[in-house]
């Protein structure tokens, strides 16, 4: 079964508070914390445009505090169990079919990132029992289970890559974190390496955010807007590296 986080997003406006424009915002709960990211995009060329295009996720000015309450499922990978690798974190793709189905037969509607910023900045209504899917890591199964079964079930989610290991094996590649983003999925960043960043240097910081994150952008060719923190840690230091 996927770990469900009941997220309320009051807490983000606790992290983003006085931070002004330049801001990100971060749900924290078990498991990875989403962040997304308050930069416009400014100052990119025209090469750098998105084949899709993706909001700038920028907090109007004086924006009141909203309460809104959206279950997160986070799911790493979808792979029968006798697989290779840890198995708290793998879930059977019989059964993630089957949890997909019962979601949509109980009336749950899946929703992007950008729709969550703009229920809890905006006061946009979100639909009828909305949740978030998050799946974690970048493993090859994202796009040869869980975006066909999304698709399937014209259903979203967002994934987050760890940008270094696009070459390993078992891990998606460039073209394939493409692929998720073409099929109108929303694609994060979740470092360059999976390390706990609260026992970085500042200059190791920067490449595993910062750094990170530009890595995703040539890999996309537009703006990423949201990040997970590895292991759900973070610290000042990571808050501040990621509002740079």
């Amino acid at each position: 079964m996927p770990r469900v986080m009941p997220v309320v997003l009051l807490l983000v406006m606790a992290l983003v508070a006085g931070c002004g424009g330049g801001t990100k915002s971060g749900a924290t709960g078990a498991g990875a914390t989403a962040a997304s990211t308050g930069r416009s995009g400014g100052g990119r060329t025209a090469s750098r445009v998105a084949e899709r295009s993706v909001p700038a996720l920028i907090p109007p000015a004086n924006a009141p505090a909203r309460r809104v309450r959206v279950p997160v499922l986070t799911y790493h990978r979808v792979v029968p169990v006798s697989a290779v690798g840890q198995l708290d974190l793998k879930v059977d793709p019989a059964n993630f079919a089957a949890e997909l189905a019962a979601l949509r037969g109980a009336g749950y509607h899946t929703i992007h990132q950008a729709e969550l910023f703009d229920a809890l900045y905006r006061g946009t209504p979100l639909p009828s029992k909305p949740i978030i899917i998050s799946v974690d890591d970048g493993y090859v199964d994202d796009v040869r289970t869980i975006l066909p079964d999304l698709l399937r079930f014209h259903m979203v989610a967002t994934f987050f890559v760890i940008t270094g290991r696009m070459t390993e094996p078992g891990f998606l590649s460039a073209s394939q974190i493409r692929e998720l983003d073409q099929a109108g999925m929303d694609v994060g960043d979740h470092t360059a390496h999976h390390v706990d960043l609260r026992l970085l240097t500042p200059p190791e910081l920067r490449a595993e955010t910062a750094g990170s994150t530009r890595t995703l952008e040539g890999v996309l060719g537009h703006p990423v807007y949201y990040f997970a923190y590895p292991f759900g840690a973070y610290n000042d230091a990571v808050l501040s590296a990621l509002r740079a």
